[in-house]
């Protein structure tokens, strides 16, 4: 004999899929977020509102199902869940919407992130970093390790670019350099 599907278990099951889908969509956002030039607000505000219209939404059926009351279960499912469909959804159209037509810049560099002490020996496992700032938004762009000698003496970074389907710019390819290009101001 098989048992029956319940129609509150299958409601958990559903909740539980869409939840687990949320986390991993939320972690690709990230990985997407680090090759656009966009402020940090803009998917954390995608996500607030879009869980708490889904907070407000489901709240109800979501305690009757796991027989719960309050409401911290069931805004941290909306906004993970439902947030992180969202904000991946954005984020990715802003990509994969973007004009074919690349662009180069060389923009000075802001700060630095070496893992380095005054003798120049490297003192912890990171990776050399540089800050630069492009459309209002200042990115942290993440060499290897091999680079570290070029990341020390960079003063610019050239990076190639193309406007984004929502207008936020999508970093394609970057590199550091010591000087000026011949040409640039």
């Amino acid at each position: 004999m098989t048992k029956r599907f319940s129609g509150k278990s299958f409601y958990q099951n559903v909740y539980i899929f869409l939840l687990v889908t949320g986390i991993i969509l939320m972690v690709f956002a990230y990985l997407l977020y680090r090759h656009t030039f966009i402020p940090l607000m803009v998917p954390i505000g995608i996500v607030l509102v879009t869980g708490l219209i889904a907070f407000v939404v489901v709240r109800k059926h979501y305690n009757r199902i796991y027989g719960i009351r309050g409401f911290f279960y069931a805004l941290s499912n909306s906004l993970l869940a439902y947030g992180g469909m969202v904000s991946f959804l954005f984020l990715l159209i802003n990509y994969y919407g973007a004009s074919s037509v690349d662009e180069g810049l060389v923009l000075p560099v802001k700060r630095k992130h070496l893992a380095i002490d005054s003798t120049g020996r490297i003192t912890a496992m990171e990776k050399p970093s540089v800050i630069i700032h492009h459309q209002g938004v200042d990115k942290e762009l993440v060499f290897d390790f091999a680079r570290y000698p070029q990341v020390i003496q960079a003063e610019y970074v050239v990076i190639d670019y193309s406007r984004g389907f929502f207008g936020y710019d999508i970093l394609h390819s970057f590199d550091v350099v010591q000087k000026l290009p011949e040409g640039q101001p």
